[in-house]
């Protein structure tokens, strides 16, 4: 298992061999790089500890706990969750600011405890077969060293095509578990049950604060600094990227501050000139004075470099923005190691073009209620504008639905009404229980706001940025670095929530307080233009000779013997991707779970040399 993930940790191999447990791990070193070594233990060899993250508090924790008596041997952020455990057992976890995911052995009680951090910026995979249990940071390390081949959970197969994640838990993979965020997991070997998983931290929109935005902002500007401050502490060289967005541009200009001749880094494509914001990039970098690096990304090699990227990603992706992010990290490796993000941002503050879309959505619906006509027909009007024909017929079907519904079909992959098309007769036969709404609102219904924004907030923070943060993760450590995101410093996260929602999303404005912080930091050009996101034109790649390589994949024997998708509905979703440009995004999702498939359900693997 520790072998399969080596490019998490070329630096350094440990394993400890106990009575009833194992632990493996795999060293990328970033702080007291001659110390860290793991497995690290306690004074006695009592308590044991595999870990992967870092704690950005932990100097202070680190004064609190010599201070009573505890003997470090170490300058890692290690060895003071081991003394936090000696000290608090399982409430450790909640002193602990940053990314994490650790499993403790506590020998004298047989105790396994593993835990993950608040936001889930760094991943933990297991599995239970009622006598044992196996963890790893990536589920390919559970799956590719299994007995038998691993299927895919039909589920989840579900999940993806709707929502593009994966809900309550599971994984693409059929027995396989994700620890939740902000999640831990304890079992105690000698009392025969099953590990107990409880949630030791929750995110709450309820308590809203009666600022004004300026006072706001203030708030926001002092936690980020100090967010990227804390996020700069490394024993190797510290970068950020660079995109060109708000977002990564605040975090440089701040981080650029503290560390003079900041190395910044941004990618560009072949193909769709109106996706590259490589300009804004130098314009920020400018402004800061950083020394900036590019990389430009074209489709060669599309399949087989996308091969490698799925493997890495341990499951297929709807983000096309996945397949440039796995170069800008390879060119962020040349460099350094460590390197800073301002993912979360858009989660926090309300940055993704739906928000604007919900609120837009509400005035109609207000209207209508409300049997303003004329109001309703301008709405209407401009939704279109902005939307498209089919935006505004899928916005009027849904217009009298509870907000809950509203929000499941505006954050959908496959629009509701178009997915059961998709499946083949054989696999709607095998998951006609299983109803993906469902699971979408026992999820939302544990938001404690009915604000509309706040809910969509929630969701996108409790659901949609694990494939985010999933991409970030395991992109960087392709490369084996260290990708951090102060944006998700979950002070910084308690403080968002408490923001009222009509101060993040005004009519057409969106990340109305953060960019009041990023004045005067960021060239305005950037504060003022619209969000783009981090993607790939893979529209105008799909154009050329590439199309007929998927047509080929997606209509193959092999795929269409899987027995998931409608033939007739795939090989239309192609030729209109192929013959309008319409709908490509969703062959491109096709594509990812074909890919999967070979990987790991028929085991083909991956050559991953370089």
């Amino acid at each position: 298992m520790a072998a399969v993930l080596r490019h998490r940790g070329p630096d350094d191999e440990g394993l400890r061999r106990g009575v009833n447990y194992v632990f493996a791990h795999r060293r990328l070193s970033i702080i007291d790089l001659a110390g860290g070594h793991q497995p690290m233990s306690n004074e006695d060899g009592s308590v044991w500890i595999v870990y992967n993250g870092e704690i950005y508090n932990f100097p202070e924790i680190h004064e609190e706990l010599a201070a009573r008596g505890h003997t470090f041997g170490t300058r890692c952020d290690t060895e003071v969750i081991i003394h936090l455990y000696e000290e608090l057992g399982p409430a450790c976890v909640e002193r602990l600011n940053g990314m994490f995911a650790f499993a403790i052995f506590d020998e004298k009680k047989q105790r396994l405890f593993m835990a993950r951090d608040r936001a889930g910026i760094k991943p933990l995979y297991y599995s239970f077969n009622g006598s044992s249990l196996s963890f790893a940071s990536e589920a390919k390390a559970l799956v590719t060293t299994a007995a038998a081949p691993v299927e895919p959970d039909p589920r989840s197969v579900v999940d993806f095509f709707a929502l593009s994640l994966v809900q309550e838990n599971r994984t693409a993979f059929d027995g396989v578990s994700e620890l939740e965020p902000a999640h831990s997991l304890t079992w105690d070997l000698g009392g025969g049950g099953r590990p107990q998983v409880r949630r030791y931290w929750r995110l709450s929109y309820s308590d809203k604060l009666t600022l004004a935005d300026d006072e706001l902002a203030g708030r926001v500007s002092g936690l980020l600094e100090d967010a990227v401050q804390s996020h700069l502490i490394s024993d190797v060289p510290v970068g950020t990227y660079l995109s060109g967005g708000l977002d990564s541009s605040l975090i440089s200009a701040i981080a650029n501050s503290y560390l003079p001749e900041l190395n910044t880094f941004s990618a560009g494509f072949v193909g769709k000139e109106q996706l590259d914001e490589r300009a804004y990039a130098r314009e920020a970098a400018a402004l800061a004075g950083t020394r900036h690096h590019e990389i430009e990304v074209g489709p060669d090699d599309f399949l087989k470099n996308l091969r490698r990227i799925i493997w890495h990603m341990d499951e297929p992706t709807l983000s096309p923005g996945v397949y440039p992010y796995y170069f800008l990290c390879g060119l962020v490796a040349g460099s350094v190691k460590v390197v800073l993000g301002g993912q979360g941002s858009d989660e926090l503050f309300g940055g993704y073009p739906r928000y604007r879309m919900a609120l837009l959505e509400n005035d109609m619906k207000q209207s209508l209620g409300r049997l303003r006509l004329l109001h309703l027909a301008a709405d209407a009007a401009e939704y279109r504008r902005r939307y498209g024909a089919g935006g505004l017929k899928n916005e009027l079907l849904r217009l009298t639905a509870p907000n809950d519904r509203r929000i499941y079909e505006i954050v959908s992959g496959f629009h509701p009404r178009r997915l059961p098309a998709l499946f083949s007769a054989q696999f709607k036969k095998r998951v006609a229980d299983y109803d993906p709404l469902k699971a979408f609102h026992r999820s939302l219904d544990e938001c404690d706001s009915s604000n509309l924004i706040d809910r969509m907030l929630f969701n996108d923070y409790r659901n949609m940025l694990a494939s985010i943060l999933r991409t970030e993760d395991r992109m960087s450590m392709a490369h084996s670095i260290e990708s951090r995101v102060p944006f998700l410093d979950y002070r910084l996260v308690e403080l968002a929530a408490s923001i009222p929602a009509e101060s993040k999303v005004r009519g057409d404005d969106p990340k109305l307080i953060l960019k009041k912080v990023a004045r005067g930091r960021v060239p305005d050009s950037i504060i003022t233009r619209r969000k783009q996101g981090f993607t790939a034109p893979i529209e105008s790649w799909f154009m050329g000779s590439l199309g007929g390589e998927v047509r080929e994949l997606l209509l193959s024997d092999r795929a269409l013997a899987r027995g998931i998708f409608d033939r007739a509905c795939v090989e239309g979703l192609i030729n209109r991707a192929l013959g309008k440009k319409k709908g490509v995004w969703r062959v491109w999702s096709l594509v990812t779970f074909e890919i999967w498939c070979r990987i790991f359900t028929d085991g083909e693997g991956v050559d991953n040399k370089n």
